[in-house]
């Protein structure tokens, strides 16, 4: 029989050999560190839930017009030409595109009843000039909520007998409802129209009876941005009825220079 032997260093078994230590963070060090991290998660987080917060806005409301758009399509099949369509009648939308889209409609109550939903400016002013949510001017608005939860917002009634009344139509889009804050223009509202030359645009980027861009279809940031026509540039001063038409010039996202 072989047996093995195995040879081990002198002194490993020694009971006198050197104590092996261990080190540590101190209760300081480890305050110090997470006061580091809570400055930096501080700095930071905000600035990703905002980036978040901007990209589901766009990703709505492309969504919203995608809908639309599609709607408008489908429709032309059986209505002919949106040049055609009667754009100042009450129903328009009703006749036009919600036969052709999932919606539920819903009739809003006035909006400046003092116990009404309130919308706001981009400059954080309520909102008392829209006339589509104007019950003395178009006697009330329907709201069609979309699959994705998007609400359109129509107005009821006739909108003059002018030849621009014919022409095109506005509305609005909120992304999540006139019973949901923060009903802020550029925020979760914002308005689009149907023009019978130029199809679904979000509003500014034609002329109509109020405000004439510089260029047809394509204003400039410049425009949308300080335009002075009625304040409805996209700032934190004005109105934002031209903010959508920002989102778009800009490739469908919201710019550094937005007004948040």
């Amino acid at each position: 029989m072989r047996y093995k032997y195995f040879l081990f260093p002198a002194g490993i078994f020694d009971s006198k050999r050197p104590e092996v230590k261990h080190f540590a963070f101190t209760l300081s060090e480890v305050l110090i560190t997470l006061g580091i991290i809570g400055v930096i998660a501080a700095m930071t987080i905000p600035a990703l839930i905002t980036r978040y917060q901007k990209f589901q806005t766009v990703t709505k409301l492309k969504g919203a017009y995608s809908q639309l758009a599609q709607a408008i399509r489908l429709s032309q099949d059986d209505n002919g030409d949106v040049e055609g369509w009667d754009l100042a009648s009450p129903d328009w939308f009703q006749r036009y595109l919600a036969s052709y889209m999932k919606v539920t409609a819903t009739k809003l109550k006035d909006f400046n009843e003092k116990d009404s939903i309130e919308y706001k400016e981009t400059s954080g002013k309520r909102e008392t000039g829209l006339a589509i949510i104007n019950n003395a001017v178009y006697g009330g608005a329907t709201s069609y909520t979309l699959l994705n939860g998007v609400q359109v917002i129509v107005a009821d009634s006739y909108r003059g007998t002018s030849e621009d009344a014919n022409r095109s139509v506005g509305f609005v889009i909120d992304l999540n409802g006139p019973y949901t804050l923060p009903n802020k223009f550029g925020r979760d509202a914002f308005m689009f129209s149907l023009n019978k030359y130029h199809g679904l645009v979000p509003m500014g980027m034609y002329k109509s009876s109020e405000c004439t861009p510089p260029v047809e279809g394509n204003p400039g940031r410049d425009y949308l941005k300080n335009t002075g026509c009625f304040r409805y540039a996209c700032n934190r001063q004005s109105r934002g009825m031209f903010c959508a038409a920002l989102i778009v010039t800009d490739g469908w996202q919201i710019s550094p220079d937005y007004p948040w």
